[in-house]
Parts: structure tokens; C-alpha cells; sequence
């Protein structure tokens, strides 16, 4: 297994190197011109934090410089880093205590610059794939590289490159996935714990895993074990969740910064006013998540509440226990189909950032490669026909919402990449060998691209990745 690893790990490296070196020739004015700069425009933000206006631009990439890390959400953790959660205005002191500390602590703990510790991020990222792949993908080693390199490369990736919690988020799972995997409590309660200190939002993979016990009591009907399950599952988010109040309380003096800070927020209930987001680049990737991910979940666990309706003799859906693939797959749809449902009925419409809560999270990454291998063993046939209705529905859904201007522009690009990258993954075991190299070296190439464009959007100070 160290040597795979290894072979996965140097490929994420190169990936980073060609990451970079294209970043790099986008500074140049010239390069940039005759190249992206023919079909795209960046950012430029002019004026202060009360009076700004963001606005298209022909100029070329931004340097790569620490400043241009500090920005969003990846400030506020700075700050969190350096001053913890004491009680202050200055340095976001009244919405700090609405992020919680893993993430801000290895910063504090590492004495990282901002591009240090998105290298670390990056790290953990390209370290977590490689396990699941190692541990989940069932296929040769080739392949598994192949798949690899298609997986960090995808046009949502870019989250990783930057310093905010997506890669300590999907890391912490898969140590608690392997855990699950290779019935190693101990492995799976630490990742949890863990887990449970990145961000507030791993609330939704607590209560997958709590739905996933009760489709696992369903079928066995065992409740002592349903019991002891419950108990030993809840254990580490609660004794996490309650380590992230217990720092926010030592620096701050109060058990309530947390609620205190959810307050600055706009929250609850809303009725959707209109399909909306803070950027078009961010809309496309969102409309991905949508009708790609979070519908075939949907999808998905319909079909087979319909089919253990259907079955005599107390059949069972998926031959389920409380370990293994299918038991992490089921976490999976739950949490995407969780946020889905929660981001509907509380963002009134405006459905910024969703893209980041689905196709940057581990649940999004199990349920892909458990489709990868469902597809080694079985045809694609059916599949080709529900993506090809999903691409109808897409199409549809665009054609009657208004938001984010014509379809044809460079905004959407992800949002055509993501779709192309789905469909040479359903399709690639139909290609030959040398026809798959071919595709996948051009969806690869493409996609670095687009993430090289989407951190400079993020160094622009612009709308995307709040």
C-alpha cells in the first residue's frame, strides 16, 4: 500500500507543479492575452469594504503573494489563528466564533504564512484522495493512477488550493471512512472527533450517519445493536462539538460565541425568492451539484425505498451492516441529499457557496468512486441514458432561470467541464486504451486551467468563494 501511495501522492505533485507553471504563465500580459485572455476576463475589485465595485477586466493573473491568501473566509481564520476567539470588534471579532478551531489551530500550531498552509491543505487533500482510492476503488493499479489524476483535477478543486477547511474536512472523514472500512473504532473515533472541530456544517454528516443506523436497525431488526451503534457513533461529534465550544469558551469567556456569532448571519425559514448566487462561476458549479449530484441521490434512494417496498420476505436494501462500502455510501447520499434539502428551504433562492458544501466534500468523493466501481463490473448502459436526461433537465433549468447571463461565456466553463468529466467517466471503460489517455489528458489540461482561473477570481477579492 506505501508504494501506491506513493505513486498517487508524486502524481498530485505534478499536478500541483502544472498547476502552478500555468498560474505563473497567466501573469504574463502577452501569454495571457493570446491565450485565456481570448475567451475570458478576470476580476478587478476598486474601492473600500463599505463602498466597492467588482468589475470585469482584461488584465493578466495575479501574483502569487500571501496577501492575495488573505481574503474571505481564509482572513477570518487568519485572524482566529493569531487572536483565538477573544472577545473584540476589530479583526471579525463578532463573527469569529461562528468557525470553529481545528483548521485555525494547525495554522496557529505550524506558524504558517498563508501559502504554507494552503500547501498543507493541499497536501491533505492529494493524501486523502490517494486513501480512498487505495481503500475503495476496486480496480488495478493503472487504473487507479488514471482515476486519481482525473479525481484532483476536477473543475471544484480548486477549494483545495487555498486556505480554507475543505481539505481538513475531507481528510478527517477519510481517516473515520477507514475506520468504518477496516472495523477499527478507535480510527473512525478520532476522525470523527476530529471532524466535528473543522466547521459546524459536519452536523449534516452526523445526523447521515444517525439515518444510516436506522436503515441498518430496518433490516436487521437487531435493537440492542441499534443501541450500542447509536451510542458509540454519536460519541466522538459530541465530545468534538463540545472541545470546539470548550476553546471558544477559554479565549472568550462565554459558552454562547458561537450562537452569538450565528446571529450576524441571516438564517431560518425562507420561501425562495428567485434563483440566484454571488457569481456566475459559482452558479455553474452550483447547477453541477445540483442536477448531477445531489438529484441522482435523490434519485438513488428513491430507488431503492421503492424496491425494498417491493420485496417479500423482508428483503433488504443493500446488503447493509454498520461497516463497508455500502454503509459509507448510504452517509453519502444522506449528506448530499441533507444539505440539498436544507440549503432549498434556508437561502431563500440565493445559492452561494452550495457547490462547496457538495463537490469539495468526502461524501461527493465516496459516492463517485462507489459509481466507478459499480461501472467496472456492470454496464453503462443505463447510466448514459439518466445523464443524458440530467443534461436535458440542466439545459432546462437554465433556459428558465434568468440568472447569470448568457450561457454561452467563459463563467459557465465548470459547469461544462464537470458535465464532460462525468461523461468520460461513465463512458472510459467503453474507449480504448490509448482514446481514454487521449480525453483524459484534455479533460485534465482543461480543467487545471479553469481552477487556475478560479484562484485568481479568489485573489481578486471577488464574490465566489464565500
Amino acid at each position: 500500500m506505501r508504494k501506491q501511495l506513493t505513486y498517487l501522492i508524486s502524481i498530485g505533485i505534478l499536478n500541483l507543479l502544472l498547476f502552478a507553471s500555468l498560474f505563473c504563465l497567466f501573469q504574463n500580459d502577452s501569454f495571457y492575452k493570446h491565450t485565456l485572455g481570448l475567451f475570458s476576463e478576470n476580476y478587478e475589485r476598486i474601492g473600500g469594504w463599505d463602498n466597492f465595485e467588482i468589475k470585469k477586466t482584461a488584465k493578466p493573473f495575479l501574483p502569487i503573494t500571501n496577501s492575495n491568501f488573505e481574503t474571505w473566509d481564509a482572513d477570518i481564520y487568519r485572524c482566529i489563528s493569531e487572536r483565538m476567539y477573544k472577545s473584540e470588534i476589530e479583526h471579525y471579532g463578532q463573527v469569529r466564533g461562528a468557525f470553529f478551531p481545528l483548521f485555525p489551530l494547525i495554522w496557529k500550531l505550524t506558524n504558517s504564512s498563508p501559502i504554507g498552509i494552503s500547501l498543507i491543505n493541499y497536501f491533505l487533500f492529494v493524501l486523502s484522495i490517494s486513501l480512498l482510492i487505495t481503500y475503495l476503488l476496486e480496480t488495478s493499479l493503472p487504473k487507479k493512477l488514471f482515476t486519481f489524476a482525473v479525481l484532483i483535477t476536477m473543475p471544484s478543486t480548486v477549494i483545495y488550493y487555498i486556505p480554507y477547511t475543505e481539505a481538513l474536512f475531507l481528510f478527517t472523514m477519510t481517516i473515520a471512512s477507514i475506520g468504518v472500512i477496516q472495523k477499527k473504532y478507535w480510527l473512525y473515533f478520532v476522525g470523527c472527533f476530529l471532524l466535528a472541530m473543522v466547521r459546524p456544517a459536519t452536523i449534516f454528516v452526523f445526523l447521515a450517519i444517525i439515518l444510516a443506523e436506522v436503515i441498518v436497525f430496518i433490516n436487521t431488526k437487531n435493537l440492542s445493536l441499534f443501541i450500542k451503534e447509536i451510542s458509540n457513533k454519536s460519541l466522538p461529534f459530541i465530545s468534538g462539538y463540545f472541545i470546539a465550544i470548550f476553546i471558544q469558551f477559554l479565549y472568550s469567556g462565554s459558552w454562547m460565541t458561537f450562537l452569538d456569532a450565528q446571529k450576524k448571519w441571516e438564517g431560518g425559514i425562507q420561501l425562495i425568492k428567485g434563483i440566484s448566487d454571488w457569481s456566475v462561476e459559482g452558479f455553474g458549479l452550483t447547477t453541477a451539484a445540483i442536477f448531477f449530484v445531489c438529484v441522482p441521490a435523490i434519485l438513488f434512494l428513491l430507488f431503492f425505498a421503492i424496491k425494498k417496498n417491493k420485496m417479500s420476505n423482508g428483503g433488504k436494501i443493500l446488503e447493509l451492516n454498520n461497516s463497508g462500502t455500502e454503509y459509507l455510501l448510504l452517509i453519502s447520499i444522506f449528506y448530499l441529499i441533507g444539505i440539498f434539502v436544507f440549503t432549498i428551504i434556508t437561502s431563500g433562492g440565493n445559492l452561494h457557496s452550495f457547490f462547496r458544501f457538495t463537490l469539495t466534500s468526502p461524501p461527493f468523493y465516496i459516492a463517485l468512486i462507489f459509481l466507478l466501481n459499480y461501472l467496472n463490473e456492470k454496464s453503462a448502459q443505463y447510466f448514459i441514458y439518466i445523464f443524458i436526461a440530467l443534461m436535458a433537465i440542466t439545459i432546462l433549468f437554465l433556459n428558465l432561470v434568468d440568472y447569470g447571463g448568457g450561457r454561452i461565456q467563459f463563467s459557465f466553463f465548470g459547469l461544462y467541464m464537470f458535465i464532460a468529466t462525468g461523461l468520460f467517466l461513465i463512458l472510459k471503460n467503453r474507449l480504448s486504451q490509448p482514446l481514454q489517455l487521449t480525453i483524459a489528458s484534455m479533460l485534465i489540461f482543461l480543467n487545471i486551467v479553469w481552477n487556475t482561473y478560479l484562484l485568481n477570481v479568489f485573489f481578486s477579492n471577488a464574490w465566489i468563494f464565500t
